[in-house]
């Protein structure tokens, strides 16, 4: 009798032991890499798993790629550009960030210690290599006139990412403007010590950068949960890098060790910013948020920047270290 007083009870353990866990599906903005790394460990560390949460990373083309997946349902939430996002949302995208994962900017112009940059007025008559479409050249008008340079005193030279770096080291460019951070590695590898950096964020343009997003109009299982494990590893990965690393190599053999290590030195002022220790880490500040957007006045009427991001799933006691 008493072990059949039992079956029922074993009959439940067996059912929640064997509960399949919420999937969580994210779509990265690109091929696994250092800014990464928080993700890639709290599913090594059993972090994700312990709070009931399957989580699966995969690699992307770009923030609109990763959009695309997330509004067609094929992951739970994505990695993408905070411009990106509002500007799906201009398109009646229903999506929305729930964290700020680089909450400065990686904006940034290069030179070499033949022509150094200390300021903005310095960039007046030089020649200033980048990809016609990218933020830090549709912002540069913003920059130019925050600092009383005419928008018009530069020569912008029409070059790929790829190209920049040779550009600079053959005197076929003056400056190279960056608006991804991992391509820090390549200009520091390229120059050492000789590479001069003007970065945006000192100089009063300081737009977000990469954030998490989900669907907006949808509940999403496991959300409220996953959001403060990324926040939680991504402030452990700012104080000890070392086992964030070791995790994503471990996932991504092929990638190399030095150049992750160079691009996590470029993205860990970014994730937990200096001016940001002790504020929410992954928070938004709304007088911030249209500052990715080359001209405001384009903004579709009625949709405000702020309406893009959301704080509901942020742990508010976890801070940047």
């Amino acid at each position: 009798m008493r072990a059949q007083a039992l079956i029922p009870a074993l009959l439940l353990l067996i059912a929640s032991a064997t509960q399949a866990a919420d999937g969580m599906r994210v779509c990265l903005n690109w091929a696994p890499g250092a800014d990464h790394a928080a993700f890639y460990a709290a599913r090594q560390q059993g972090t994700f798993a312990a709070a009931d949460l399957a989580v699966e990373l995969i690699p992307g083309g770009g923030s609109g790629d990763a959009i695309e997946k997330l509004v067609r349902g094929e992951c739970e939430v994505a990695i993408a550009d905070l411009g990106a996002v509002i500007a799906a949302r201009a398109k009646s995208a229903d999506v929305v960030a729930v964290m700020a994962l680089m909450a400065a900017s990686p904006l940034a112009f290069y030179s070499v210690d033949g022509r150094p940059l200390v300021g903005v007025a310095d960039l007046a008559g030089r020649r200033i290599a980048a990809d016609p479409k990218e933020l830090a050249r549709r912002l540069w008008p913003r920059l130019a006139k925050l600092h009383g340079v005419d928008p018009a005193a530069v020569t912008w030279v029409d070059l790929p990412n790829n190209a920049k770096v040779e550009a600079l080291a053959k005197g076929d460019a003056d400056v190279a403007a960056n608006t991804f951070y991992h391509h820090h590695a390549e200009f520091e590898a390229a120059f050492g010590d000789r590479l001069r950096v003007l970065r945006w964020r000192d100089l009063g343009v300081d737009p977000y950068g990469n954030v998490l997003v989900a669907r907006a109009g949808a509940e999403t299982p496991g959300l409220a949960r996953f959001v403060p494990i990324v926040q939680r590893t991504t402030a452990a990965c700012a104080v000890d890098a070392a086992p964030c690393l070791e995790a994503l190599l471990l996932a991504n053999p092929f990638l190399d060790a030095s150049r992750e290590a160079a691009k996590w030195r470029a993205v860990r002022p970014l994730l937990a910013p200096p001016s940001l220790v002790g504020t929410t880490l992954g928070a938004f500040d709304a007088t911030r948020l249209a500052a990715g957007i080359p001209n405001a006045a384009s903004i579709t009427p009625g949709l405000r920047p702020e309406d893009a991001v959301t704080a509901r799933h942020l742990d508010p006691s976890i801070l940047v270290p």
